[in-house]
């Protein structure tokens, strides 16, 4: 079932902290992007464990995890809660990030919705829509490079050395610690009885606010009930004003 909601507006940012210590990811472990003139595709899918509608947008989703120059995120929203089961992953503050999309593209709210690079939005399990968007974005010229150089896990954290080029005017720098693939038995609600598989799920997000060209530091919080083994952070480039995904990285723990 779709759960449509009223409109509001929200924004919402924090700021960065410093590494002092870093150690290099092997290459392998890196999904950079922009590389070879090639756009990247950012795919942010608002989902619930909650909503009936939403299984086949999680699945449809977890075949993109794979894909070049395409970075998927399942940010699970808390709307639904209220119906009978409470979504380990929900976030107000992931409903809020729905609320302003669909408050920018004049859109409704809904589940499972997808929006693209900030700019468009979507059933999530449209997929002859989604495979077109997709290319789309491919054709365009990529206006900025991000690549990740180190990611350290110490103490609660995880730290990330980077390294911007290109466009970064006017730019905000999105951060998220993902769980790449998670298995749940829903015991209540409308998935009441059914395992659910969800995948790069969202379980910290932070922006800063101004981001500078060259290399650049932070810092992240990890899950205390995380494993880091099937973690990864997730940085993008995301225009103020038009949403606009600019440029993206994706590396393992």
């Amino acid at each position: 079932m779709f759960l449509s909601i009223p409109l509001f507006t929200l924004w919402f940012c924090t700021s960065s902290s410093s590494v002092k210590d870093k150690e290099p990811v092997s290459k392998k472990e890196v999904k950079t992007f922009n590389a070879g003139n090639k756009n990247v595709a950012v795919l942010e899918l608002f989902t619930s464990q909650g909503c009936s509608s939403c299984p086949p947008a999680d699945r449809l989703l977890g075949t993109y995890t794979s894909k070049e120059n395409v970075i998927v995120l399942s940010f699970h929203v808390d709307y639904w809660n209220r119906l009978g089961w409470k979504d380990p992953f929900s976030s107000k503050a992931f409903t809020e990030r729905q609320y302003n999309y669909a408050s920018a593209m004049n859109a409704g709210v809904y589940t499972p919705q997808l929006v693209i690079n900030g700019q468009s939005e979507m059933v999530g399990s449209d997929a002859n829509k989604i495979s077109a968007t997709i290319k789309k974005v491919f054709a365009q010229e990529p206006e900025a490079e991000l690549s990740i150089k180190a990611v350290t896990p110490q103490n609660g954290k995880v730290n990330i050395s980077f390294l911007t080029s290109g466009n970064t005017t006017n730019t905000v720098l999105n951060i998220a610690v993902v769980e790449k693939k998670t298995t749940t038995e829903i015991k209540a609600g409308e998935n009441g009885g059914a395992t659910l598989t969800n995948y790069n799920v969202v379980r910290n997000f932070n922006t800063i606010s101004q981001v500078n060209k060259g290399e650049g530091t932070l810092a992240i919080d990890v899950p205390n009930n995380g494993d880091t083994k099937n973690m990864s952070v997730v940085l993008f480039l995301q225009e103020k004003g038009t949403n606009k995904i600019l440029a993206a990285a994706q590396a393992g723990f």
